[in-house]
């Protein structure tokens, strides 16, 4: 995917949502390829009751069906949703698309950022994936599933003070003449 940059602006960090969201899908996949070998195994033995040995065969077939649509709905979406996940640290912004969001990045430039937080289970690791909540002036944005969280927000923190240190030399060069002497 292309990363739409401003002129000077350029890639930190580029990531996905960590892969543990991935987790249920496969055990429920499992669950599902198992419950569906079991019924067909069971459907397919020649000593079943009259009622059901006579549409055996419509019974495997409704059954792989069935199988094959709620492994398209528990399993294949949220895979997909995980691949279309987006998580980008440039040197001015976050750019982001959550799983549930819309189809364009969403961004937060970072001179508009007043606090990083990021939320682990374990505290103490560094790599551990968790929640960043991005503080702004009128509210704040969490961003789930970070990976190595810690990590992404000590990067950040790192974007906005070289940002921040930018401006504020960009502002005293405004303050002088063409001669470069102030004013």
């Amino acid at each position: 995917m292309k990363v739409p940059l401003h002129e000077r602006e350029r890639v930190v960090i580029k990531t996905r949502e960590h892969s543990r969201v991935l987790r249920q899908p496969f055990v429920v996949f499992l669950f599902l390829t198992a419950g569906c070998a079991f019924l067909l195994g069971y459907l397919s033995r020649t000593d079943l009751s009259d009622w059901l040995a006579s549409e055996s065969e419509l019974w495997m077939v409704l059954t792989l069906v069935l199988w094959f649509i709620l492994v398209l709905i528990w399993c294949v979406t949220p895979w997909v949703r995980w691949l279309r996940t987006c998580i980008i640290l440039t040197t001015e912004r976050i750019l982001f698309r959550t799983s549930f969001g819309r189809a364009d990045l969403e961004s937060i430039g970072l001179y508009s950022v007043r606090d990083l937080i990021a939320h682990t289970k374990q505290q103490a690791a560094i790599t551990k994936p968790g929640a960043l909540d991005v503080v702004l002036s009128h509210g704040h944005v969490r961003i789930m599933h970070v990976p190595a969280v810690s990590y992404f927000r000590t990067l950040a923190i790192e974007m906005m003070n070289n940002l921040h240190h930018h401006q504020t030399s960009n502002t005293q060069v405004d303050a002088s003449n063409s001669e470069g002497i102030g004013q």
